[in-house]
């Protein structure tokens, strides 16, 4: 019966021993956010949204310019006059909210096709970078609520998803 103990207590022993020198699963956390902030690739995104609502805001702002000028101006001169900047007030009102609205729907486009773009770029660094060094599993700090910080791997996807956008 001693041997038998030994001998599987040896067996247990090589089983753990030879399990020690395996590589535990390698995993990260990665922060969209700030890939998405600091990447090349995710600046030139951002500010191509930017360009477009400074674009939108000092269109929408002229319109506003135009509308306060026919409110001053709509007391003045003869009543046809009066009653035709009236009109013209009221249309400028309507042109004016269906212009916000308008430019409103193409900004929210535009991030959304930004956004998608960018994500989409930003998963296929993960997927390169999870063969090439065998992570087991890559989750995004959002799905994460606690990790420690050692398995971050954001600056690393940062530094690949540059030299990635470079080489295009």
């Amino acid at each position: 019966m001693l041997k038998i103990s030994s001998v599987l207590g040896g067996i247990f022993l090589l089983a753990l021993s030879t399990g020690c020198n395996v590589e535990p699963p390698k995993i990260g956390v990665v922060d969209v956010v700030k890939v998405t902030n600091e990447s090349m690739a995710g600046k030139k995104a951002n500010a191509e949204l930017q360009a477009l609502v400074t674009a939108k805001r000092t269109e929408a702002k002229n319109m506003a310019d135009a509308i306060d000028n026919l409110k001053k101006n709509l007391d003045m001169g003869p009543e046809a006059t009066r009653k035709a900047r009236a009109g013209e007030l009221k249309k400028a009102n309507a042109d004016y909210k269906k212009f916000v609205a308008a430019a409103d729907a193409e900004v929210q486009k535009k991030a959304a096709e930004l956004k998608n773009k960018v994500l989409g770029q930003i998963k296929k660094v993960l997927e390169t970078i999870g063969q090439e060094e065998k992570f087991l599993l890559i989750h995004t700090n959002e799905n994460a609520p606690y990790f420690n910080k050692n398995i971050d791997i954001s600056d690393k996807v940062i530094n690949k998803y540059n030299e990635l956008e470079g080489s295009k």
